[in-house]
């Protein structure tokens, strides 16, 4: 915005085209109903921390929390392989803990493989 501090300087550096990279740790809860012998229907929802390494017009450099659900189907390949389709919708943002806080919404496509360890 025209009445912010610096105003000129943020819109050059928020216009120009920049790689950032997010690393996050997650943890998820899984609930899975059994839709045919070797198909179920498979949703998850997760919340972890992050740390983003770009400042950004939407959310400030450093610490982040990312907050995530999926919906999907899981494929029983063998007793312990499965595979994994599915959608996904997550948000990262700071808590307020620094400025800006806008955040950022995602929506994507999940691919996956797991083992069940017995």
């Amino acid at each position: 915005m025209p009445s912010e501090e610096n105003y000129q300087d943020k819109r050059t550096e928020f216009t120009t085209p920049k790689t950032m990279h997010l690393y996050a740790f997650e943890l998820g809860f899984i609930l899975k109903k059994k839709l045919l012998k070797k198909l179920d229907l498979q949703a998850k929802i997760g919340l972890g921390v992050a740390t983003i390494n770009t400042r950004t017009e939407r959310l400030a450099k450093g610490f982040t929390f990312i907050e995530n659900g999926s919906l999907g189907f899981s494929y029983k390949t063998t007793n312990t392989t499965f595979l994994y389709i599915g959608t996904n919708i997550g948000h990262v943002s700071n808590f307020d803990t620094q400025d800006p806080n806008n955040g950022y919404n995602i929506l994507g496509y999940e691919i996956g493989f797991s083992y069940l360890l017995k």
